[in-house]
């Protein structure tokens, strides 16, 4: 009788250690590669890093354009900028200017 209890014993022990490391390792899988895992959190990390650069580059596009619109604005005009978009676009040249073009 005494036999009997400690094999039960011995199962009753390997199986929870058993279940234990089992456990453990699911845990671990999933702390590593789960949805909110370590490896989750640097790709979104390297994501976000990836996202403030385009979104600088975006503001930097921005504040250019809105600079030159402020520029050709009718209360606050840029003659010199708008003398340079009107050469631009229409190859407008005054009388006493030469063009010259180089190739």
């Amino acid at each position: 009788m005494n036999k009997s209890l400690a094999l039960k014993n011995k199962i009753f022990l390997f199986s929870f250690f058993l279940f234990s490391l089992f456990m453990f390792m699911y845990l671990l899988y999933f702390l590593i590669n789960g949805e909110r895992g370590i490896i989750s959190y640097y790709k979104f990390k390297n994501e976000n890093l990836e996202y403030k650069k385009v979104l600088l580059n975006l503001e930097l596009d921005n504040s250019f354009i809105s600079d030159r619109v402020m520029r050709l604005k009718t209360n606050s005009i840029d003659l010199d900028f708008l003398d340079e978009k009107l050469r631009e676009k229409t190859g407008f040249i005054d009388y006493n200017e030469i063009l010259v073009v180089f190739e």
